[in-house]
């Protein structure tokens, strides 16, 4: 249980001023406001279903930045995350084991979504997977989807692609790939997402592993 809560931050990255192509800003599909809070179910052939909680703490000002921290709940376990908006989009700030810790400031910035939202917009992030490091692609691959999860039914969603790779750690090592589609409504935030991790080992073993997250309730 505890390796799938280090994973599911990282998966889940995968919302600021400026111009969309609705003509909203892509906070609209990542709201920060106090108090909203988020419960998902992941599933995966590997693990039994469990439900994540994430809640949106009062905003805070940390270097003169006014960041919002958001609270995730998981396999009994608990993190902070902070998140920024600037000119370009929303990322992710940095991360404290508790609601007073101090912060990590998180370099370079990672991107959950990039002006415009539009279809075609892409950018590139460095994160990490567990301790091992990945290089990722994110692309805008969908403007107007259609989502059906136990919340409810979402229209015009945002769809965001993800693909990349890197090396994972271990006696066994070799290569590692992620390839993952999230979907965002407007108004809401992140409402599913589906993920396939990708192992070939130095021996030339293979395995993978695929985790699906629906959005099960939403408190606006």
């Amino acid at each position: 249980m505890k390796k799938l809560f280090v994973i599911v931050p990282t998966l889940l990255l995968f919302w600021l001023p400026g111009t969309s192509c609705f003509g909203e800003t892509a906070e609209k599909y990542y709201p920060l406001k106090e108090g909203k809070t988020w419960v998902y179910s992941i599933s995966s052939e590997k693990q039994p279903v469990q439900k994540i909680t994430v809640t949106n703490l009062a905003p805070r000002e940390i270097n003169g930045m006014s960041v919002t921290l958001r609270k995730w709940e998981v396999s009994g376990g608990v993190r902070y995350y902070l998140v920024a908006q600037d000119d370009y989009g929303v990322y992710r700030y940095g991360e404290q084991q508790s609601e007073t810790a101090e912060p990590k400031i998180i370099t370079p910035k990672v991107y959950y979504l990039k002006n415009p939202v539009d279809k075609g917009t892409n950018w590139d992030i460095s994160t990490k997977l567990g301790e091992d490091d990945l290089k990722v692609n994110v692309t805008i691959d969908g403007i107007r989807d259609q989502v059906q999860v136990p919340a409810g039914s979402y229209n015009d969603c945002v769809k965001a692609k993800h693909e990349g790779g890197g090396q994972f750690s271990g006696k066994d090592g070799g290569d590692l790939s992620l390839t993952a589609y999230e979907w965002y409504a407007p108004d809401v935030g992140l409402v599913k997402s589906m993920v396939t991790i990708k192992k070939k080992a130095k021996d030339g073993k293979i395995s993978s592993e695929s985790i699906t997250y629906q959005l099960e309730s939403f408190k606006p």
